[in-house]
């Protein structure tokens, strides 16, 4: 039997973690759907999965070639690529498996973007609203901000701005942002209430979002060089402080550190080794995990005053935590971050890609998630036409229900 060649290797570790990836869009659902009862895990479940068949029917259609094809506005976006042509060959047996491969991978990548926004919004929308949304979100917003970071000679971020951004933070915090806006468009109150969290789906959750985080982490690096170790044992490191980090937080303010405690502590440690995956040592690795946990938990504890529920600490984690990991590249990488050059350059340069792409992601979002709202409906909720207030829709019953001209109802008369 003929020996693998490097590039079969290399497609063969994409395909593996591109399998990752999905496990950590699925496991998602379950887990921040899960703290809401079972029904919610349901509901967030078949709305990742609406995403992803969204995401991927878009992708062959020509989406993959916006993200990382040839340019058609140059530094913006790429030419549309129908049918993945680009990559696939004329003769697929005796061409390169690999940039099949990084396709893939990249549209995987693209189908997690996809499962933040759909977990943070499953309880609010209905099924139209969010197949209309994903239908034009992914080509108004993860595609210029997606090809930024994945097309490396071109991206207006990576080869542009000179970002450090090898796991793709920057569609990330794209996706936290939009969440954010479709919540400022839904309002506070326009979700199903939640029901005791259901620890088993949300251990399972969190599990699977930990493992297949780190397929993305790894499979960042593109090949299985001497690099990918490191990249994957770092990874590690940030997450593990990440977990105890959050704990400790919760065990200082609340004074009872739980299981989602320490998940959310990983996936923050995680979020945050994201972009700087490959040019940080192992002690840099740990102390981004620390501070990403730190200063998450710290914003969810705040911002847990307006009362969205673990929709908004998803948003919280994946914007916060990507911004950290954005930034202390800027600061402590190799070669590059101000303790080693001198200069806060990348550090610059890091903070405008992170804080362009928050602001026109959440701009963007709320701008379609206001105009789906006022045409085919966002929500379960009808608005009152005279004074904006929001009515739930009357519900029909056997029994009969006191009015408010007679409080005391049908048995007040004896």
């Amino acid at each position: 039997m003929a020996r693998a060649t490097p590039d079969q290797v290399d497609a063969l570790l994409l395909f593996f973690c591109g399998a990752l990836v999905l496990l950590a869009a699925f496991g998602l659902a379950f887990y921040v759907g899960g703290l809401g009862g079972r029904a919610r895990a349901a509901r967030a479940f078949r709305f990742v999965l609406l995403g992803t068949a969204v995401t991927v029917l878009l992708a062959v259609l020509g989406g993959y070639g916006m993200v990382a094809g040839a340019p058609l506005i140059p530094h913006l976006i790429g030419a549309p690529d129908p049918g993945l042509s680009s990559v696939a060959g004329v003769h697929p047996a005796s061409s390169s498996p690999y940039p099949a491969a990084r396709a893939g991978y990249l549209i995987a990548a693209l189908v997690l973007c996809t499962a933040v926004v759909a977990v943070a919004v499953a309880s609010r929308l209905t099924l139209r609203a969010w197949i209309v949304f994903s239908v034009l979100w992914l080509p108004l917003v993860v595609a210029p901000v997606a090809y930024g970071v994945f097309a490396l000679d071109d991206g207006w971020a990576v080869a542009g701005l000179q970002v450090v951004d090898f796991g793709g933070a920057l569609p990330v915090v794209a996706a936290g942002g939009s969440a954010v806006g479709v919540l400022l468009a839904c309002g506070r109150g326009e979700h199903q209430p939640a029901r005791p969290a259901r620890p088993a789906l949300v251990a399972f959750g969190g599990a699977a979002l930990w493992v297949g985080w780190l397929g993305l982490v790894v499979g960042s690096e593109g090949a299985l060089d001497a690099y990918a170790p490191l990249i994957a044992v770092g990874a590690f490191v940030a997450s593990a402080t990440g977990v105890l980090m959050w704990m400790l937080v919760d065990a200082v303010l609340l004074r009872r550190p739980t299981l989602p405690s320490a998940l959310w502590g990983a996936f923050a440690g995680l979020v945050s080794v994201t972009a700087a995956s490959g040019v940080l040592t192992l002690g840099w690795a740990m102390l981004v995990g620390a501070l990403s946990a730190l200063a998450c938990a710290t914003m969810v504890d705040l911002a847990a005053r307006a009362r969205f529920g673990p929709s908004l600490t998803l948003c919280v984690v994946t914007v916060v935590g990507g911004l950290v990991g954005l930034l202390f590249p800027g600061l402590f990488a190799n070669g590059g971050g101000m303790v080693d050059s001198g200069n806060f350059d990348l550090f610059i340069a890091q903070g405008i890609a992170g804080m362009s792409v928050l602001l026109y992601a959440t701009t963007v979002s709320l701008l379609l998630a206001l105009a789906l709202r006022f045409t085919i409906g966002l929500t379960r909720i009808r608005y009152g036409a005279d004074r904006g207030l929001r009515q739930k829709r009357p519900v029909r019953t056997e029994r009969s229900v006191p009015s408010v001209a007679d409080p005391a109802g049908p048995g007040s008369a004896r």
